[in-house]
């Protein structure tokens, strides 16, 4: 039996048994692959092993893992926060490498391993924060949007620069001539892509879409493919697997492209991160606890507490500001990759990769309790960051708030509320309807449309405090998340309101805790979507042939609900 594979086995085996600690402590799995390779590198088993093919590995997953942020990448999902997402997130790298350099290069490091360190640790891990975020049931929140915002500004940034890195052939290659001709390898390159997808794969995907097997091995020819030609113009495989996913994020196949992949992607990255937590092992020696303890302390504090200035800047509520900064907490995969690519360019050392590997580790243990325990953090810090961060006056939310009477409260003016809109304003006038949403697209079309509507986050206490819950007439939210509904009863009870609360839940044991808490009708879509299929389907059993000649007519509805 070949070593390698004796390897590959007690590796995974070791990374599953960790895995489920790791999932037992609430900790992401990353910490328990780079864990692993820590592990076993310590106890010498990768000694005499031909690494050539776990490297070759690494580098799939590598690849994988930017082919599904090429897929997945939505730049429409800037609008959700617009233009201070953006400039939240270039603020923060560019504020976050100027301090993290002076930092670094006090620890004695020379000026462009300073450089590229500080700048490789001021990203955050959106796999990470996107996750956690979603266990909480709060990847929809207002400063939730933030973070995803400031994340994909980040990600975008990254891979930029992973484009430019990749073409240059080392510290000798960072010239003005060297950096126009990235940039014009980089322009052909894209033109490349484009065309090809645009009219050649779309047809391929077209014919292949008929056998899910052939649509998937398709998919890993066209990425390995435009991999092959990055890798012949200069660039590494991984941008141009980055540039193929970016093609197929607008097929209509995505979905089932994407869930084809991930599988594949995840057993590949695996092995890059246990190659990495090995790394560690090889250059621990040279890695000082002093410099990864004081860097981590950067990561945990210094970065988030840039976040928050930059975001109370432009005039973001405190607690939204400092629930998106502790999201940023932590060091990114994106990081580790950037220090791989600058160790194969003789930017930085194999002991500086360790260290900021260190930092990885640390920061994204901690980091997790920082976001999965943001709100009871908040309430305890919240008073003393008052006294440094005042909060600024800033214009009413409601706009006309004193003559609200016996008005309707509906949060969320998306999907279910739309249809709950259309209803209420035959019963009351547009203007004692009072919406309530995080999307600035959708509070711009309701005001255009009439309404009251409100751009805010229903957690915020200075958001309820306008909305004059105790002379309201109904409330309706029409949001899933089980906190704001919570929050929003509990308010509502404490400004002595009298009327119904409808609500809607994702989840049917928090239905039955809204229904504890007072509200007086609770819709769970799910039960409901249910109970409408099953009718449509036994009324139309003796003729399913209605269902196709329906689809026109209800795909139709869907568009013309639509609000931007």
């Amino acid at each position: 039996m070949p070593p390698a594979f004796v390897e590959l086995s007690a590796v995974l085996v070791l990374a599953t048994f960790l895995g489920i600690v790791a999932k037992f402590l609430r900790q992401p799995l990353i910490v328990a692959y780079i864990f692993s390779g820590v592990i076993i590198s310590s106890l010498g088993i990768f000694k005499g092993v031909d690494h050539a093919i776990f490297e070759l590995l690494s580098n799939l997953g590598i690849a994988f893992l930017l082919f599904l942020v090429g897929v997945d990448l939505k730049i429409e999902d800037l609008k959700y926060v617009g233009k201070a997402a953006f400039l939240t997130g270039l603020g923060q790298i560019v504020f976050t490498t100027l301090v993290g350099f002076i930092l670094v290069s006090a620890l004695g490091f020379a000026t462009v391993p300073s450089l590229y360190i500080a700048f490789a640790i001021t990203f955050s891990s959106t796999v990470i924060v996107v996750k956690l975020l979603s266990e909480k049931n709060e990847l929809q929140s207002l400063y939730g949007k933030v973070s995803v915002g400031v994340l994909l500004v980040q990600d975008i940034v990254a891979i930029l620069f992973l484009m430019v890195m990749s073409g240059v052939s080392g510290p000798g290659g960072l010239s003005i001539f060297g950096l126009l001709m990235v940039i014009f390898k980089g322009a052909m390159l894209l033109v490349f892509a484009w065309a090809t997808a645009k009219y050649g794969l779309r047809y391929v995907f077209r014919l292949a879409s008929s056998s899910l097997e052939l649509l998937f091995v398709s998919t890993i020819a066209w990425a390995f493919a435009l991999s092959a030609v990055a890798l012949l113009m200069g660039f590494s495989t991984a941008i141009g697997a980055f540039l193929a996913g970016i093609a197929v994020a607008s097929s209509p196949y995505r979905i089932q492209i994407s869930g084809r992949i991930k599988p594949i992607r995840d057993f590949f990255i695996i092995i890059f991160f246990i190659l990495l937590g090995a790394s560690i092992s090889f250059g621990a020696a040279n890695v000082k606890i002093f410099d990864v303890l004081l860097l981590s302390l950067f990561t945990l504090l210094g970065a988030p507490l840039i976040v928050l200035t930059v975001m109370i800047t432009f005039r973001f509520r405190l607690k939204t500001a400092f629930m998106s900064a502790i999201t940023m907490a932590q060091v990114s995969e994106f990081s580790l990759i950037l220090m791989t690519l600058g160790q194969s360019k003789g930017l930085v050392t194999p002991s500086m990769v360790s260290l900021v590997s260190a930092v990885a580790i640390v920061t994204i243990t901690l980091s997790s309790y920082l976001i999965l325990y943001g709100d009871h953090i908040y309430t305890f810090l919240e008073k003393p960051l008052l006294k440094f961060f005042p909060q600024k006056p800033r214009d009413p939310y409601v706009v006309n708030k004193e003559s609200l009477k016996d008005h309707v409260i509906l949060v969320g003016g998306e999907q279910m509320g739309w249809d709950i809109l259309l209803s209420l304003k035959n019963k009351i006038e547009v203007d004692q309807i009072l919406v309530v949403d995080f999307n600035p697209d959708i509070v711009k079309t309701l005001k255009a449309s009439g309404y009251n509507a409100v751009f805010g986050d229903i957690s915020d206490p200075e958001v309820l405090e306008e909305l004059e819950l105790g002379r309201a007439k109904l409330i309706i939210m029409t949001a899933l998340h089980i906190h704001d509904s919570e929050h929003l009863i509990r308010f509502a009870k404490s400004k002595n309101y009298k009327g119904p609360i409808v609500a809607a839940s994702y989840w049917m044991h928090d239905a039955i805790r809204l229904y504890e808490l007072g509200a007086d009708l609770v819709v769970v879509p799910e039960m409901i979507g249910g109970k409408h299929i099953a009718r449509i389907v036994s009324e139309d059993w003796n003729n399913l042939s209605k269902i196709k000649k329906e689809k026109s007519k209800r795909f139709e509805e869907l568009m013309s609900r639509k609000l931007f």
